[in-house]
């Protein structure tokens, strides 16, 4: 019993084995080539007849033939249809001209002094600005005290500095600063 399971363990493999012999069996047969005496080419399994003409032997080559190299047909590339253009030539670019240099050097400094100029009168605005308010919130202080009665009133002297205080900010805002 035991044998009969291991011969039907075996069975595919041996199978496939057999298959695999008779497919190479079938490749490596011969094919003939010839031409009839009517002049008609025909492919057959089995030898032409020797009354046949041009017969010849077409099949699988032989594997342990050596193979001749110089026989084998060289394909030419193909040539394209339309002229191809001519690659620019390679090299290093041109050189500019002095004078070419020269105007974009100076360019290139007119801009930078527009930027320059540009970021100064900005940042003096910013300035400005900050001044004038500084000025404006001293002349409402002095203003104030001015202004002021009961206990803290100022002195005469102390009027006198104010009122010189007062026209030096009126002076340096209307230079600089205009009204909000």
């Amino acid at each position: 019993m035991m044998a009969g399971v291991r011969a039907l363990r075996f069975a595919p493999a041996a199978l496939l084995v057999a298959a695999a012999l008779a497919c190479t069996a079938t490749q490596a047969q011969t094919t003939y080539r010839w031409t009839d005496a009517k002049g008609n080419v025909h492919y057959t399994d089995s030898p032409p007849p020797t009354s046949a003409k041009d017969a010849r032997t077409v099949g699988p080559p032989d594997p342990t033939a050596p193979r001749d190299l110089t026989k084998i047909p060289r394909v030419q590339p193909a040539t394209p249809k339309i002229a191809a253009q001519p690659a620019p030539a390679v090299g290093p670019p041109p050189e500019p001209a002095i004078a070419d240099v020269q105007k974009q050097l100076e360019q290139n400094r007119e801009y930078l002094r527009k930027q320059r100029n540009a970021k100064t009168q900005k940042e003096r605005a910013i300035r400005d600005a900050e001044q004038c308010t500084a000025w404006y919130k001293s002349l409402e202080r002095v203003e104030a005290a001015e202004k002021q009665t009961g206990p803290k009133q100022p002195n005469a002297a102390e009027l006198k500095d104010l009122a010189q205080t007062k026209a030096e900010l009126q002076r340096n805002i209307s230079a600089l600063c205009t009204r909000p």
